[in-house]
C-alpha cells in the first residue's frame, strides 16, 4: 500500500511540473492579473509540449486584449495553433484587434483562417466581414455579407439587426457639402450653419451680420468712407462675414466628422458584443 501510495503522488509531482506555471497563469488572467501574468510568460523557462505553447500564447493574447495592447494581443494570439481548443476564439480576437486598430485588410486575411466549417461559425465570419466592410466603406459588399447570416439565429440576432439599421442609416444619411455651406453663408449669412444644422448660431451669425453691416451702412451714409465710425463698424463687419463663412464651412465638417465617428463606434461596439456570446 505504501508503494502504491508513493506511487501516486511521484506521478503527481511529475504532472505538475509537466504542467509548468499554466495553471498559475491561467488564474492571474481569470483573476485580472494581467500585467502580472504577462511577466510570469516572459520570465517561464519551462520546455513546454506544443499543446502547452498554445495555451501559454492564448492567455497571453487574452491578457494583451484586456490590457488595451491589441497588437501585442494579436501576435500572441496567431501564434495558436489549429490544433487547439482556443484557435477559433484567439482568431476571432486577433481579427477583431486589427479591425479596431483600423488595419482591415489584415482583419479580412486573419479571419480567412479561421474554421468556418461548422456553421454558427460561418455565421460569425459573415457577421464580422461585414462590419469590417462598412468600416472600409464598401457599403454594398457589407450587405452582401450581412444577408448571409439568418436573422433568426439566436446569438447574432441583435447584432444582425443593429447593423441592418446601420447600414439604412447610412443609405438615407445625405452628406452635407462644406462648400455649399461657405457658398450659402457668402449670399446669406448664417445660412450656411443652418444648413449645417446649428440653427441658433447661424440665426446669431445672420443678426450679427445684419446689424453691422446696417450701422456700417447708415455712417458711410452721414459721414462718408473715411469716417472712424465708418471704417470701425465696416471692419467689424468684415470679419464677421469672413468668419460666418469659415465657421459655416468648419460646422459642415465637424457635424459630419461627428456622425461618421458615431457610425465606426456602433459598428465596433456590434462586432464586439458577439465574439463574448460566442466563446464565453
Amino acid at each position: 500500500m505504501r508503494y502504491i501510495f508513493l506511487l501516486v503522488i511521484t506521478l503527481l509531482l511529475t504532472f505538475a511540473q509537466s504542467q509548468g506555471q499554466i495553471p498559475f497563469i491561467r488564474h492571474l488572467v481569470n483573476s485580472g492579473f494581467y500585467e502580472e501574468a504577462i511577466f510570469v510568460i516572459g520570465n517561464d523557462q519551462t520546455d513546454y509540449s506544443a499543446q502547452q505553447k498554445d495555451s501559454i500564447n492564448y492567455y497571453k493574447g487574452w491578457a494583451h486584449y484586456s490590457l488595451k495592447n491589441l497588437q501585442e494581443s494579436s501576435s500572441s494570439f496567431l501564434k495558436v495553433s489549429d490544433s487547439s481548443p482556443f484557435y477559433n476564439k484567439s482568431f476571432f480576437f486577433a481579427g477583431y484587434n486589427q479591425t479596431y486598430l483600423g488595419n482591415y485588410n489584415e482583419a479580412r486575411n486573419i479571419l480567412d483562417r479561421v474554421n468556418k466549417r461548422v456553421e454558427p461559425i460561418l455565421w460569425l465570419y459573415n457577421f464580422e466581414l461585414s462590419g469590417i466592410e462598412m468600416l472600409d466603406g464598401n457599403w454594398p459588399r457589407a450587405k452582401q455579407f450581412l444577408e448571409l447570416v439568418p436573422e433568426d439565429n439566436a446569438v447574432l440576432n441583435r447584432q444582425v439587426l443593429a447593423l441592418n439599421e446601420i447600414w439604412k442609416e447610412h443609405e438615407q444619411h445625405r452628406k452635407k457639402s462644406p462648400v455649399t455651406a461657405g457658398i450659402m453663408s457668402a449670399i446669406i449669412p448664417g445660412s450656411g450653419k443652418i444648413y449645417a444644422g446649428n440653427t441658433g448660431a447661424g440665426i446669431a451669425s445672420m443678426i450679427g451680420n445684419i446689424g453691422f453691416g446696417l450701422i456700417t451702412w447708415e455712417n458711410y451714409r452721414k459721414s462718408g468712407l473715411m469716417d472712424v465710425k465708418t471704417i470701425l463698424f465696416g471692419s467689424i463687419f468684415a470679419v464677421n462675414y469672413v468668419s460666418n463663412i469659415y465657421g459655416s464651412i468648419v460646422s459642415v465638417k465637424v457635424i459630419e466628422n461627428e456622425y461618421e465617428n458615431a457610425i465606426h463606434n456602433q459598428i465596433l461596439f456590434q462586432l464586439h458584443i458577439p465574439l463574448r456570446n460566442f466563446f464565453d
